[in-house]
């Protein structure tokens, strides 16, 4: 009786090592795909005003035939020149979200697009509220590259855009959403991955290192990459791939552990440029470096040809 019930347990943690494996590894950008299924309605179109380099804002409502709606914000000339411009998706953090196209100072003549994320509680639970938003947090980050999808779609489709000259850009938190679009969307021509890095694990602890005892946080770091591995951008990173790719991190980050960005640069295949910054981590408020970042990406487009 014994022997059984211990064969029992061994078959049990076998198939639960082996389920947490498929898990891991598995390739969910079908799922991304399905999840965003088609655009069918484009409604509440609404200019809201003007960006810091005069370009007009509008926001509109996206809607897919699997139900899935997206608030996007896009900057544009808003004017009828019968020019298709380049255009870019501009992902940030959740707490930006679609007012993260608003950022740059300038962006020349890129039509910048961006969306606020599919989930609508605090950008961080604390302490029981991680019981009440658990399940929508996770399913507002998985349902992010869908949305994304989504809005390129939109892009794809608008009179003032080239339909050939779409990118994606992902700065800080928002590279592992952007990763998993262009690694999706084979029609995106390129993807800028700023500020980021790939290991999702080695990010947490990173970002939990200061929290408490080192096995507390590892815990919480292993927990953490388990519940997003559908994201590991280590998984998609390399298949952007013949399209170019570019990979700027900072010598000096303080969100992002310098060895997730040194993963991330190795996941992603040629052609790709890498860029190590000699500044701080970005945020909204450090003007100068989110200028060096944008000035860095509009010329790498400029130079393979997505501008």
């Amino acid at each position: 009786m014994r022997r059984t019930v211990t064969l029992v347990l061994l078959a049990a943690a076998l198939v639960l090592v082996v389920g947490l494996w498929r898990y891991q590894t598995r390739d969910y950008r079908p799922v991304f795909s399905r999840v965003a299924g088609t655009l069918i309605q484009v409604r509440d179109s609404t200019g809201i005003g003007r960006a810091q380099d005069g370009k007009q804002l509008t926001e509109v409502t996206l809607i897919s035939d699997t139900g899935l709606e997206v608030r996007l914000r896009v900057r544009a000339l808003g004017e009828r020149t019968g020019i298709r411009y380049p255009a870019a998706l501009l992902v940030g953090d959740i707490k930006t979200g679609r007012k993260t196209a608003d950022v740059p100072r300038k962006t020349e003549n890129l039509i910048l697009a961006s969306i606020d994320y599919p989930y609508d509680g605090p950008q961080w639970p604390r302490g029981w509220q991680w019981v009440r938003y658990f399940v929508p947090l996770r399913r507002g980050f998985l349902d992010t590259p869908p949305a994304l999808l989504l809005a390129a779609q939109y892009l794809y489709t608008r009179g003032d855009v080239d339909p050939e000259r779409v990118s994606i850009i992902g700065v800080s938190l928002g590279v592992p959403f952007a990763t998993a679009t262009a690694a999706t969307d084979r029609r995106l021509s390129g993807a800028a991955l700023l500020h980021g890095g790939a290991d999702i694990r080695r990010m947490a602890y990173y970002a939990y290192a200061d929290g408490g005892p080192a096995w507390v946080m590892n815990g919480l770091a292993i927990a953490t990459a388990l519940v997003v591995a559908p994201l590991e951008p280590a998984k998609y990173a390399g298949e952007i791939a013949p399209r170019p790719t570019l990979v700027v991190n900072t010598t000096d980050d303080t969100r992002i552990d310098p060895q997730a960005g040194d993963r991330l640069q190795r996941a992603v295949r040629q052609p790709k440029q890498v860029v190590w910054h000699e500044a701080g981590h970005v945020r909204r408020s450090e003007t100068e470096i989110v200028a060096e970042l944008m000035q860095m990406t509009l010329d790498w487009m400029a130079a393979n040809g997505l501008r």
